[in-house]
C-alpha cells in the first residue's frame, strides 16, 4: 500500500541530490575558469610591468654612463627589473597550475595548457542588481534542489511512518496456484487419472514483540521524520543566508570595480607625465620607478575587483539554484 509512494519519493530525492551535485560542479568549474582568467591577466600585467622596468633600467644605465645620473639609481632600477622578472616567472607558474586545476573539472589532459579565448577579463552580469533581496529569496527558495531533496525526504518519512502506523491492521496476503494430475489404483497399477487445479489464498496479520515492536518502529520512523523536517528548516535558513550574502557581495564589489578604474586612470596619467618629464630633461629616470609600481598595483587591484565581482555573481547563481542554464 505504502511502498510505491515511499519508492517514488526516494527516487525523486535522489534526482534532486544529483542536481545539487551538478550545481556544485558548475560553480567549482566556473571559479576554476575565473582563476585561469585571473592568472592569465596577471601574466600580461607582469609582462608589461617587466617591459616598463626594463626601459627604466636601460634609461638609468644610460644616464649613469653619461654622468647625468648616479650609479646607485641604475643599480636600484636593475634590482627592480630583477624583481619583476621573478614575478613574471611566478605568474607563469600560477597560470599553468590554474590550467591543470580546470582540466580536472573538465576531465581533460592536465598536461595540455588551456588558453582562454577572452583577450581580457570583464565584469559578468548574471543577476540584475535591480532585483530586490525579497525577489531573490523567493526565487532561491523555489529553485534550490537542496530544498526539493529534503521535501521529498520529508514525504518519504511521512509514508514510512504511516506504513508502520497501519502495519498491524493491514494483512499480508499469500497467493498460490498449482496444477497437476492425480490418479490411483490397486497395487502398482495407477489409473483413473484426472487433472487437478488448486488456488490457495492465505491472509495473516503480524504483531511484532506483542505490540512493543510496533511501537518502537513507529517511534523510529517518527524520529526520522522530525530529523528531516529540522534539516529542511535549517536548509531554508542557509539558502536565505547564502542569497543575501552573495547579493551584498555583488553590490559591494560592483562599487569597487568603478573605484579601481579611477586608480588605473590616475596611475596611467602619472606614468605618462613622468615619462614626458624625462624626455624633456626635467627629471631623472629613477623618478619613474614609483609610477611604474603604482600602475602595476592599480591594474592588479582592478583585476582582483573584477574577479571578485564575477565570483560573487556565480555564487549568487548557485545560491538561486542556478536558474540560468
Amino acid at each position: 500500500v505504502f511502498q510505491p509512494m515511499i519508492a517514488e519519493h526516494s527516487a525523486s530525492a535522489h534526482n534532486a541530490a544529483m542536481q545539487v551535485t551538478t550545481n556544485d560542479t558548475l560553480l567549482a568549474t566556473a571559479l576554476a575558469y575565473l582563476d585561469l582568467l585571473r592568472t592569465t591577466q596577471q601574466l600580461r600585467i607582469s609582462e608589461e610591468t617587466r617591459d616598463n622596468a626594463k626601459k627604466l633600467a636601460d634609461l638609468t644605465s644610460s644616464f649613469a654612463s653619461a654622468g647625468q645620473g648616479s650609479q646607485a639609481d641604475a643599480n636600484r632600477a636593475r634590482s627592480e627589473l630583477i624583481r619583476h622578472r621573478v614575478e613574471l616567472s611566478r605568474a607563469k607558474e600560477n597560470r599553468r597550475v590554474a590550467s591543470a586545476r580546470l582540466a580536472e573539472f573538465l576531465s581533460l589532459d592536465p598536461a595540455v595548457e588551456i588558453v582562454p579565448q577572452e583577450p581580457t577579463i570583464v565584469p559578468i552580469d548574471l543577476v540584475s542588481l535591480e532585483m530586490s533581496a525579497g525577489e531573490l529569496l523567493a526565487n532561491g527558495l523555489e529553485n534550490r534542489p537542496e530544498l526539493a531533496e529534503l521535501q521529498f525526504l520529508v514525504c518519504e518519512a511521512v509514508y514510512r511512518y504511516r506504513r508502520e502506523k497501519y502495519a498491524p491492521m493491514l494483512p499480508s496476503v499469500l497467493l498460490g496456484v498449482s496444477q497437476s494430475s492425480f490418479g490411483g489404483g490397486f497395487g502398482s497399477n495407477i489409473d483413473n487419472q484426472r487433472r487437478r487445479f488448486d488456488f490457495d489464498a492465505t491472509v495473516y496479520w503480524e504483531l511484532r514483540n506483542f505490540g512493543f515492536g510496533e511501537r518502537a518502529k513507529r517511534d523510529e520512523t517518527r524520529s526520522r521524520y522530525d530529523q528531516v523536517e529540522a534539516q529542511q528548516v535549517g536548509m531554508m535558513d542557509r539558502v536565505a543566508r547564502e542569497i543575501v550574502e552573495a547579493h551584498e557581495q555583488v553590490k559591494s564589489r560592483k562599487e569597487r570595480i568603478e573605484i579601481s578604474k579611477l586608480g588605473i586612470k590616475s596611475a596611467t596619467n602619472a606614468y605618462q607625465r613622468d615619462l614626458e618629464r624625462i624626455r624633456e630633461g626635467e627629471g631623472l629616470p629613477i623618478e619613474v620607478l614609483q609610477s611604474i609600481q603604482a600602475l602595476d598595483q592599480a591594474r592588479r587591484l582592478y583585476l582582483r575587483s573584477v574577479v571578485d565581482y564575477n565570483a560573487a555573481q556565480f555564487r549568487l547563481q548557485r545560491a538561486l539554484g542556478w536558474p540560468i542554464q
